[in-house]
């Protein structure tokens, strides 16, 4: 091979490794994009397996009843402990944080707590929307402080009043703080389609990147071998004009 013959292979040689190194570089940061998605997998299953919610367990008549404490339940269930409760002072209401309104989200829940017990119409009532059906939200509001349950006291001279209780204990019923696994098989189930899909992937790109490398050894071999012709070539050209 001449010395022109090699110079040009080996331009073209070196042009096909910059290719294949930057192949592998690209291979490279797909995966490690891949590995950043299996981190926000494994945390996004983390998250859903490891949410909590507010349980309350109640007296139904006929021995005890747990449900969810959404604020749905709690209009349904929290006073409902025991049979034949009619003392609003044995009932629980949500209150703001400063316990001088009672929350509620329309007019309708309004009216229909004056309409049980006219002593609350001497009570502010604070509307704040539908904000509360959502589960979070109402568990939010509770841990927050930002609303309370309480009691309502009437004095001898008939002022009311509220006293704030304990969200852990809340007279003949209990409110736990509990895992909530509703979601876990599901959570489990995308977990692992997504992880199978991953890995699936980096293993194909780790063989690409195997081929590549294998395709840039045998390059550089070649590259190595007209290297060597054209260091030879030269060698011989001045050994020809001295």
């Amino acid at each position: 091979m001449g010395l022109s013959a090699s110079q040009a292979r080996f331009l073209q040689l070196t042009a096909r490794q910059s290719n294949v190194e930057y192949q592998a570089q690209q291979i490279s940061f797909e995966r490690l994009q891949l590995a950043n998605k299996m981190t926000d997998a494994a945390n996004l299953y983390q998250d859903r397996t490891s949410n909590r919610k507010y349980t309350f367990t109640y007296r139904n008549g006929e021995g005890t009843q747990t449900v969810d404490l959404t604020y749905k339940n709690y209009l349904n269930f929290m006073n409902k402990q025991q049979e034949g409760l009619k003392s609003s002072q044995e009932k629980y209401y949500l209150v703001s944080s400063s316990g001088q309104k009672i929350v509620v989200t329309n007019q309708e829940e309004m009216d229909k707590m004056i309409a049980d017990d006219s002593s609350l119409s001497e009570k502010n009532f604070m509307i704040v929307g539908e904000d509360l059906q959502n589960t979070d939200s109402f568990r939010n509001a509770l841990e927050s402080g930002t609303y309370f349950f309480a009691t309502l006291n009437k004095d001898d001279d008939g002022n009311v009043s509220f006293e704030t209780s304990s969200i852990e204990n809340l007279g003949g019923g209990a409110i736990s703080d509990v895992y909530d696994v509703a979601d876990d098989k599901e959570a489990q189930s995308e977990y692992d389609a997504t992880m199978a899909k991953i890995q699936k992937l980096d293993k194909s790109l780790e063989m690409e990147l195997d081929r590549l490398e294998t395709e840039r050894n045998a390059i550089q071999t070649e590259i190595d071998s007209v290297s060597k012709v054209i260091s030879n070539n030269i060698e011989t050209s001045f050994k020809t004009f001295s």
